[in-house]
């Protein structure tokens, strides 16, 4: 099935909404995409009509063929930036742009040879997990974290390039040890490996960690 670009983006972001709450609602993609509501809606009735999504009670989640085409694509992207990030030493927003171009056009038997060559990862840079791995993600929003309690980060939940360039800038990344040590309205400090830095609260809110 041919699909235009935002189309897929579409399916995609559904996908990742599925993965971390169960369902996407339209003003979830709304905020994603900072366009219009009536623009949306006009994306999701056309994936409607094509069987690629499903709506019940204004939530929306995709058909199995629908999931399909996006776990294709979301492998791709995923093992696209590992292999930009890993190999070439990009830093994560580069990765991410050049990974939205790339993940449509390599081959399957080529992107099963990427896939050997960077050792089968479970997730994207991002902690997002690539389709086909059996990985569970669970935790809470670091914003919502402790203070003074120790935390391991899961996931950077938005990939938008302004999240990913303050997280990389922070040392925010999975695997990290993260403790909250305070906040207020607008700002955090949090200790990263042993180290204590301020970010704003817009960041702290799209870092899921456990503990």
């Amino acid at each position: 099935m041919e699909l235009s670009e935002p189309l897929e983006n579409y399916l995609k972001e559904i996908y990742e909404l599925e993965l971390i709450k169960g369902y996407a609602r339209v003003t979830d993609l709304i905020l994603t995409f900072n366009i219009s509501p009536g623009t949306v809606s006009k994306a999701i009735s056309k994936l409607e009509k094509l069987g690629l999504i499903e709506r019940n009670n204004r939530r929306i989640k995709l058909t199995e063929e629908g999931k399909k085409i996006a776990e294709k694509l979301i492998r791709s992207h995923g093992l696209s930036e590992r292999l930009l990030t890993d190999i070439i030493g990009l830093d994560w927003v580069r990765a991410h742009q050049l990974a939205h171009k790339l993940e449509h056009i390599w081959p399957d038997d080529v992107l099963d040879k990427i896939d050997q060559l960077l050792g089968r990862p479970l997730t994207c840079p991002h902690g997002h997990p690539i389709p086909g791995r059996e990985i569970k993600i669970e935790g809470i929003k670091l914003s919502e974290a402790e203070q003074n309690k120790i935390y391991k980060v899961v996931m950077i939940i938005r990939e938008e390039e302004w999240i990913l360039s303050l997280a990389e800038e922070a040392g925010i990344k999975p695997g990290s040890v993260i403790k909250l040590i305070k906040k207020d309205e607008n700002n955090y400090i949090v200790e990263i490996e042993n180290k204590q830095t301020a970010i704003p609260k817009a960041l702290a809110e799209e870092v899921l960690v456990n503990g």
